[in-house]
């Protein structure tokens, strides 16, 4: 299930506070995953892997457990907007997953995903996401992200994943018609 939080980024901060918590233990290295296309900087801000479980609760919105250790990567994307004489977006992540929650927070322009979930027949779900928006990717469902509009998009995505998992799982393009 995917959700889109609304609000200013910096009302966003308790539905951010598990990933601060998880990013403030101590940690180790982690292994780089696919880079999508056409994001004209992707900067790493951090790449930890906690060393213990973790048991955060802010009741009683939010109740984040992990059974072993994982790792955390945070990057700061920027991505060139769409191009009117093409009718095409320049950047596109191309359809994958993940092997854990991810935490979209967009802070200028506006991206769009599509993916499966709630989606009728072979069509997809499609959600527009704001500067001061931010987006909850689940893990294992295929997803696509587009910056279609007419402006640069900029946004830091946070990731929590198992141990030693890919960061990204590229899959076969096919769904809805859009790549």
């Amino acid at each position: 299930m995917k959700h889109v939080m609304k609000g200013s980024v910096s009302s966003r901060a308790l539905l951010l506070v598990a990933a601060a918590i998880v990013g403030a233990m101590v940690w180790g290295g982690v292994a780089s995953g696919t880079p999508p296309a056409g994001v004209s900087t992707k900067t790493t801000l951090a790449d930890v892997t906690v060393i213990d479980t973790v048991k955060a609760d802010v009741p009683p919105l939010i109740k984040f457990r992990t059974t072993d250790q994982v790792e955390v990567a945070q990057f700061s994307n920027t991505a060139q907007p769409a191009d009117p004489s093409i009718g095409q977006a320049a950047f596109s992540s191309g359809w994958h997953m993940h092997t854990g929650p991810i935490i979209i927070a967009v802070t200028a322009g506006e991206l769009t995903f599509y993916d499966r979930a709630g989606a009728v027949g072979s069509g997809c779900r499609v959600t527009h996401v704001s500067a001061g928006q931010g987006y909850f990717e689940t893990p294992g469902e295929p997803i696509l992200a587009r910056n279609e509009g007419t402006v640069e998009a900029d946004w830091t995505t946070t990731q929590i994943i198992p141990v030693g998992a890919s960061q990204r799982v590229d899959v076969t393009p096919g769904f809805c018609g859009v790549s």
